[in-house]
């Protein structure tokens, strides 16, 4: 777990660890130069399975999972943000899971979206199709059929450090990043199972605006397939999409016009309008959807 500056939030999250049912594991909590006493927070939870390391500086949530995983000693590894929480069953479920697929190196799980009390939403059960080959996880993460986020990963430790860990450079889509690097050397599968919690916040790394289309550009320079393959395009159409719409409704028209021209300059100016109209759809198709699931429950 990478934690920086989140001296209020960070105690439930490392609380929902302790109280699993499944008690063999340790909690590496990678403190990223916090200034705001988080530090102070971690240092007065007191239990053997918690292990605090710390950086003098913030260098980013990637390179704390880095040095998480480096310092790590269990042949399993499973991810947390510090505003998310675990369910009591979610470390036992992938014990168990692993111990009975052995020629599984990698499983991406299903979670429950929460927002923040203010948003006044109700929870979102998101779960994945359940898949067994790499072929098909690849279409369906590319195609947005499968909901992936850090947390719903986890992954034997050998596998992790073949694949590279996470790439320190990478501001946004670093799960989508790491989980392709691992399907090309490691076998993976999904799971319907709900095993942890998400807290949607207005402050996340993917509700940032301002970050998009470098972040985009310098993702597609390490995956072209995500342009390229047509199988996969809807994937990259939705994201361009949704930003212009996001951008559209909070009338950030000089963003908008800025990261247009960054990001026709590479994809074209007919390709981009084209990509970003259908995405708009499925976008809005997509959010109708995870609507209509919290109504139904």
């Amino acid at each position: 777990m990478p934690v920086y500056n989140r001296a209020r939030q960070v105690t439930a999250a490392i609380q929902s660890v302790l109280d699993q049912q499944f008690d063999d594991f340790e909690l590496i909590v990678v403190d990223d130069g916090s200034t705001d006493g988080t530090l102070e927070v971690l240092k007065a939870i007191e239990d053997r399975r918690l292990r605090v390391l710390t950086s003098p500086r913030n260098a980013g949530g990637n390179a704390a999972r880095n040095r998480g995983i480096e310092a790590s000693r269990a042949p399993l590894l499973a991810f947390l943000d510090s505003d998310d929480c675990y369910l009591p069953n979610k470390l036992g479920y992938l014990n168990d899971y692993f111990a009975a697929h052995p020629d599984v190196d990698v499983l991406l799980d299903s979670f429950i979206k929460r927002y923040r009390p203010e948003r006044d939403r109700p929870d979102v059960n998101l779960r994945n199709p359940v898949l067994d080959s790499n072929d098909a996880i690849l279409e369906a993460l590319f195609t947005r059929r499968i909901w992936k986020a850090t947390p719903g990963i986890a992954v034997r430790r050998d596998a992790a450090l073949r694949a590279g860990k996470f790439d320190p450079s990478l501001r946004r889509r670093q799960d989508f990043d790491f989980i392709l690097r691992l399907a090309a050397v490691a076998r993976c599968a999904t799971t319907d199972e709900l095993l942890w919690i998400k807290t949607y916040s207005t402050d996340a790394i993917s509700g940032q605006l301002d970050n998009f289309a470098g972040s985009t550009l310098s993702f597609l320079e390490r995956h072209p397939e995500y342009r390229d393959n047509p199988a996969y395009r809807s994937g990259l159409a939705h994201d361009l999409g949704r930003h212009f719409v996001r951008l559209g409704k909070r009338r950030q028209w000089a963003q908008a016009l800025r990261d247009a021209k960054l990001l026709s300059s590479t994809l074209g100016v007919v390709p981009l309008v084209r990509l970003t109209v259908e995405g708009a759809g499925l976008f809005r198709s997509r959010r109708r959807a995870i609507r209509g699931k919290a109504s139904t429950g």
